[in-house]
């Protein structure tokens, strides 16, 4: 971690009580910092605010948290910025005290290096053996409960430890009801019948930033439920989140695909960054 602040506070500590800690009381997003500026700025910002409402968080100040996270990225030429707001320290049991402050921590940490190379490469997606809870209440929202998570990412690095197997780069994740969501850690897109195509995520998954990016700049695309079936017949895929971008995927499952729709499809997406010139 390059830096960190805790309610205002230069420091890395947190009280015990802290509410994201027992409960995961929480929500968070995570940003690209190019050049001093956080990608997509506006799009976070308005992610936290609608997440707080929708876990009944105290909304934060728009202006005041826009301010501080310009001032946060401007040290950094490429790094990677996390907000995490949390209902307030205190108390034991589920109910929240009733503060109308939320607890925020602003972390920069390094860009992950690879993310380049994979870009330009492409990636190659497994299928992963665990599967997603139906959880309708907390649908698309990035919240600090995340264990289904950690366990899928725990199933990756054991199959990359595998000598046959080192060569997967994420998996795509099905949930209980055999529908695909999503990858580990980021959104899926395919193209099927020359139709590009995202899975409906009513049931669960995250909604993430740059698949919503992509939909308003292409609402043609298709969401709809999607098996795995009808995803092995795709033409073109790629896996997206607003740290890596769009990358393609060069195979799924052992089958090989091209990735020209998904290297023209980032040119137009991510030619700005969500920056203003």
């Amino acid at each position: 971690m390059k830096y960190c602040l805790v309610n205002g506070v230069q420091q890395n500590h947190l009280n015990v009580e802290s509410r994201g800690l027992a409960y995961g009381d929480g929500i968070f997003t995570t940003a690209k910092i190019i050049n001093g500026q956080v990608c997509y700025l506006p799009a976070h910002i308005q992610r936290l605010t609608l997440s707080c409402k929708a876990l009944g968080l105290p909304t934060p100040n728009k202006t005041d948290l826009t301010n501080q996270l310009i001032q946060v990225a401007k040290p950094y030429s490429l790094a990677v910025l996390k907000v995490i707001i949390m209902a307030a320290s205190g108390g034991r049991g589920y109910a929240r005290a009733n503060s109308a402050e939320n607890d925020i921590i602003i972390m920069v940490h390094d860009y992950p290096s690879h993310y380049d190379a994979l870009a330009i490469d492409g990636v190659n997606l497994g299928i992963s053996k665990q599967q997603l809870g139906i959880n309708p209440m907390l649908s698309g929202l990035k919240h600090l409960n995340r264990l289904e998570q950690v366990l899928l990412r725990q199933e990756l690095v054991l199959l990359q430890a595998k000598a046959d197997n080192n060569n997967i780069d994420d998996l795509v994740v099905t949930n209980i009801k055999n529908e695909v969501v999503e990858a580990t850690s980021a959104n899926v897109f395919y193209w099927h019948n020359n139709q590009l195509c995202t899975p409906n995520l009513c049931h669960s998954g995250v909604n993430g930033i740059m698949r919503q990016t992509i939909l308003q700049q292409y609402p043609q695309v298709l969401i709809k439920t999607v098996t795995l079936t009808e995803l092995a017949q795709a033409q073109g895929m790629f896996i997206c989140n607003c740290v890596m971008g769009i990358m393609p995927v060069k195979s799924f499952n052992g089958q090989k695909l091209s990735t020209k729709l998904a290297k023209h499809l980032m040119k137009s997406i991510t030619i700005n960054n969500g920056i203003k010139q």
